[in-house]
């Protein structure tokens, strides 16, 4: 049993997936964008390295979901676990929409009945500047168009204006940016890998059809829905490239002035009427009315003899050009991840890159909008602030990474901050991102390990001789307490400011105590009570405690006995400081 994905909406418009059931015994195939782990590719930015998985079953073909970052649908809905496929099913994978057949697609016609065979000699010409063509064409590439055809294609606008190229009856051309599948190739971003398709029958008419681009086809100003038939000098669009069909055999008119008057001979009876008794102009008389007439016409004249000088005396008329371009440039410059293409012939607007929020998107567009020789926008610049708000969802299902979070610090430019508790959890956090995240190359990471920020902590105590301070490390939170001699502050004080300056150290809390020499030492005095004591010959003090005679330099419960004085027995242990009172009688 085989099936079919057929593309008929989006980037990868017919294209056809085929499942052969037992296909070099493979009964399961991953669709993705990623080439090393995927079966079948799919050339799409908006699909994921692993999308979809599709098996065949006993029951049928199963499809399984395996993006969480921009999930595939069956018929609108989102595929949440492996959902049996059904004739005419709609499947969305990235941009593309697909339809579900376990009918065998019927191969286009005119690409096999209008095709020639492959010994037959396949016309080749190039369009100016686009790129070579595929390897079965001939190495001879023929520039300008042949005088035996009909039928001329003319660029007038875009990346590849000027280029022309001759159409032969029953040849189909495929349109389209790809080299590797079109006949006539454009270098423009806003046109499709397979935009259109021209065709040309053995009745010498032209035919055009949209292979459901993106932008679609624009035939004389109105946007193409069906295939039509095309007449010579008519103009279409394909995104911001336009080019004209032209007929050569199509008839020209031809300008003619009309002949100059000639002068009219008289003929031989007009002599005796026109040999007329000469009179003396002194002896006419002019009547009044047209000495009035005159005296008016005479004045018109004069006055528009005198409007012509004064226009050469006026101001030059100063022409405005407006550089358009140039005018986007200064509204783009406001968001510097965004980039654009225009096209001043047509007004399409091409924009791609990044902004940091959905409002610099709206602000973006509403500036674009308020320029009237922009006619279309095409626009596909990604907001960062949905971008890092999908991905904390899908970060923050892992209980152990729940003080991690995604953000962008400028357009285009994200960063992985917060704490974990070891290297592992470090590392199957990169995994997943690397995994999950479609800009590794505009990540930066700056997760902190605690347990590096712990050792990094105990080392400075131990290097600054402050064993008898402890802390508490919890989400770059160093919580400081115990007792220090009050000689021993300002060294305390320098450390905990350069703890602040470490990376990771976000608060310091110091709650340690500053105590003097007698206010640091521990009494002990109820716990080991001086039954006794004694002075010897040379003033030294000895006491009673437990029932032993102790002096200085003995040892009590571990307790060095540092000095004996009148009234008190001072002690030390591991940096601790001990006392214990006694009454002499």
């Amino acid at each position: 049993m085989n099936s079919y994905l057929i593309a008929e909406e989006g980037p990868l418009a017919g294209m056809t997936v085929a499942f052969e059931e037992g296909a070099e015994e493979k009964n399961e195939w991953t669709l993705g964008r990623d080439p090393d782990t995927a079966d079948i590719v799919l050339e799409d930015p908006m699909v994921s390295r692993r999308h979809v998985t599709i098996r065949l079953t006993p029951e049928g073909f199963i499809l399984e979901n395996l993006s969480s970052v921009n999930p595939a649908t069956q018929n609108g809905m989102m595929v949440a676990e492996p959902v049996l496929l059904k004739e005419g099913d709609i499947i969305q994978i990235g941009s593309t929409f697909f339809h579900f057949t376990e009918q065998e697609p019927e191969e286009t016609p005119a690409a096999e009945e209008e095709a020639p065979p492959e010994s037959e000699e396949m016309p080749s010409e190039a369009l100016e500047g686009a790129p070579p063509a595929p390897a079965e064409v001939p190495s001879e590439l023929h520039f300008g168009p042949a005088p035996d055809t009909r039928w001329l294609l003319k660029v007038i606008s875009g990346p590849n204006a000027g280029a022309e190229f001759s159409m032969v009856k029953g040849v189909t051309y495929l349109l389209g940016k790809d080299p590797n599948i079109c006949d006539i190739v454009f270098q423009d971003l806003s046109v499709s890998r397979q935009h259109a398709r021209l065709f040309v029958d053995e009745d010498e008419n032209v035919f055009v059809e949209d292979l459901g681009s993106r932008n679609g086809v624009i035939v004389n100003g109105e946007l193409l829905s069906e295939k039509a038939l095309l007449s010579s000098q008519d103009l279409i669009a394909l995104g911001t490239t336009t080019f004209l069909v032209v007929d050569r055999t199509e008839a020209r008119e031809t300008i003619i002035s009309p002949p100059t008057a000639m002068p009219r001979v008289p003929t031989a009876g007009a002599a005796p009427g026109a040999a007329a008794k000469k009179k003396d102009w002194r002896e006419l008389i002019i009547p009044k009315k047209h000495l009035a007439l005159a005296g008016v016409f005479a004045t018109l004249v004069l006055a528009g003899i005198a409007a012509t000088f004064s226009l050469f005396q006026t101001e030059p008329i100063v022409v405005t050009v407006i550089d358009e371009s140039g005018k986007i440039a200064e509204v783009i410059d406001k968001f510097p991840d965004v980039q654009f293409s225009f096209n001043n012939s047509s007004g399409k607007l091409f924009l791609m890159g990044h902004v940091l929020t959905s409002v610099d998107k709206k602000e973006l567009l509403y500036l674009i909008k308020q320029m009237p020789f922009v006619s279309n926008i095409q626009d596909t610049v990604v907001v960062d602030e949905f971008v890092w708000q999908n991905m904390n969802a899908l970060i923050q299902t892992n209980p152990d990474w729940m003080g991690i979070s995604l953000y962008a610090s400028q357009p285009g430019k994200f960063v992985v901050r917060g704490y974990l508790q070891s290297n592992e959890e470090l590392e199957q956090l990169n995994d997943y991102i690397n995994f999950n995240f479609s800009y590794l190359d505009r990540l930066t990471t700056e997760v902190v390990v605690e347990q590096n920020l712990q050792a990094e902590i105990e080392r400075v105590l131990f290097a600054s001789g402050l064993m008898s301070i402890t802390f508490k490390l919890s989400n770059g939170e160093v919580v400081f307490t115990g007792r220090v001699d009050e000689k021993e502050n300002k060294r305390l004080q320098k450390m905990i400011e350069d703890f602040k300056k470490v990376p990771g150290v976000r608060v310091v809390k110091d709650f340690v105590m500053v105590t003097s020499a007698d206010t640091s030492r521990i009494n002990l005095t109820s716990k080991f009570p001086v039954t006794g004591y004694s002075k010897g010959d040379d003033s030294d003090f000895f006491v009673v405690i437990g029932g032993r005679i102790l002096g200085e330099g003995d040892t009590l419960d571990g307790m060095a006995i540092t000095k004996i004085g009148d009234r008190s027995v001072y002690l030390e242990k591991e940096g601790f400081k001990f006392q214990i009172n006694y009454k002499p009688e």
